[in-house]
């Protein structure tokens, strides 16, 4: 018998449960290429599928920008040398070692990719999120579903700009967390912060929470995360993919924001 990955057996992404539905394809919290081996479950088949595949030219795949974004970034935190350029593959992005530049490829642009990569991070919450509670089919978690399976309104994301890289020492496997504390702040400020590959990153999960207390929390999170270097470290909001500095080029001295 085929082995079903279910604990409510109702899809916590479009809400349909065992009987109109299989829920056979393992749906990896992250993607297995950056190091995930945490697998989640109530996620169908035809959701699953659905966040693996482009929608059409010039879109890529949710799971796609997810992988290619915090792939990219590992890569250039282990390969920032004269060689890098040779060693460097991405469906999105050329490297130019000699000027140290990054360029997105013709076939997509930087909103495009923003838009998926943001949806890709709602994407993991969730799964996340059901996978430490099982209480990811809740309504209060209706905007998040319409953003990251639907492309319905445009959920904020904001990130810790630093000049100092904090690194976890296996980046080869990288852990998520949903701790007690972590959870009880959503709930209060509306907010889901995570770790990805030295990346800081909070997520806007409950927008009325968020208009009404977010603000005042990222403002405390800036006094304790961001590190005085050369001043411009702030926490923003995640407009452009290309403000994020995944490619590292911060620390090229010709190029320094």
């Amino acid at each position: 018998m085929q082995k079903e990955y279910v604990h409510t057996g109702k899809c916590i992404w479009c809400g349909k449960e065992k009987q109109e539905v299989v829920f056979h394809a393992r749906p990896h919290v992250f993607p297995h290429s950056l190091g995930s081996e945490e697998i989640g479950f109530d996620v169908c088949d035809d959701c699953n599928h659905y966040f693996g595949k482009a929608p059409k030219a010039g879109v890529p795949a949710i799971d796609t920008s997810f992988k290619e974004i915090f792939g990219s970034y590992r890569f250039f935190l282990s390969h920032l040398d004269e060689n890098s350029y040779k060693k460097f593959h991405s469906a999105f992005f050329t490297y130019h070692h000699s000027i140290h530049t990054i360029h997105i490829k013709s076939n997509f642009n930087e909103l495009t990719i923003t838009r998926q990569f943001k949806r890709s991070l709602y994407e993991m919450f969730l799964q996340k999120y059901h996978v430490e509670t099982k209480n990811g089919n809740h309504p209060m978690f209706d905007a998040v579903r319409k953003y990251a399976r639907y492309g319905v309104g445009d959920l904020r994301v904001f990130y810790a700009f630093n000049n100092v890289v904090l690194v976890e020492k296996d980046i080869d496997h990288p852990h998520i967390s949903m701790a007690e504390k972590v959870i009880s702040d959503m709930m209060k400020y509306g907010v889901y912060s995570f770790w990805m590959f030295g990346q800081l990153f909070y997520l806007e999960v409950f927008p009325v929470a968020f208009n009404t207390k977010g603000r005042s929390f990222l403002q405390a999170e800036a006094q304790k995360v961001l590190l005085p270097a050369v001043g411009n470290e702030r926490i923003l909001e995640l407009k452009n993919i290309m403000q994020a500095d995944f490619f590292l080029q911060r620390f090229n001295n010709d190029k320094r924001r």
